[in-house]
């Protein structure tokens, strides 16, 4: 169970350090995203302006999973729901979501890191989380 809880930790506090970090650049520095996004976008103010609005969503959600998983992590065991969802999300959310953004031109390089990251957290959540079981049964 102590693998559980020190993995929601980590990943609620790394959730939460991106949020911050995004947070900063989206309304810090917005034109920093139109140099992140494949011409044609990333010449079009609209376009920006479109994917910082949809960026801004995404980032709130990482947010609040992230502090829910710090929340969580008192009680793993009653917490499996949201480790269930965690993992999902960063299948869908993360490695499904990426891998098309890379074959619609965004950069691989940019990517391909976060889907290794994504792997990392599905991987080890999935593990920890049959791991707990087990200890309570």
């Amino acid at each position: 169970m102590k693998k559980l809880q020190w993995w929601m930790r980590i990943v609620g506090g790394f959730y939460l350090l991106l949020t911050l970090m995004n947070l900063f650049l989206l309304f810090g520095t917005p034109d920093s995203f139109g140099s992140n996004l494949p011409e044609p976008m990333s010449s079009d103010p609209l376009a920006v302006r479109s994917f910082i609005d949809a960026w801004m969503v995404f980032i709130f959600e990482l947010g609040v999973l992230g502090a829910m998983l710090l929340y969580g992590s008192g009680k793993p065991a009653g917490s499996r729901l949201l480790v269930l969802t965690v993992i999902f999300a960063e299948v869908f959310r993360g490695i499904v979501a990426d891998a098309i953004w890379i074959t619609r031109g965004y950069s691989a390089s940019g990517y391909i890191p976060f889907i290794v990251i994504h792997l990392v957290i599905i991987v080890t959540g999935w593990l920890f989380l049959q791991q707990a079981g087990k200890e309570a049964n």
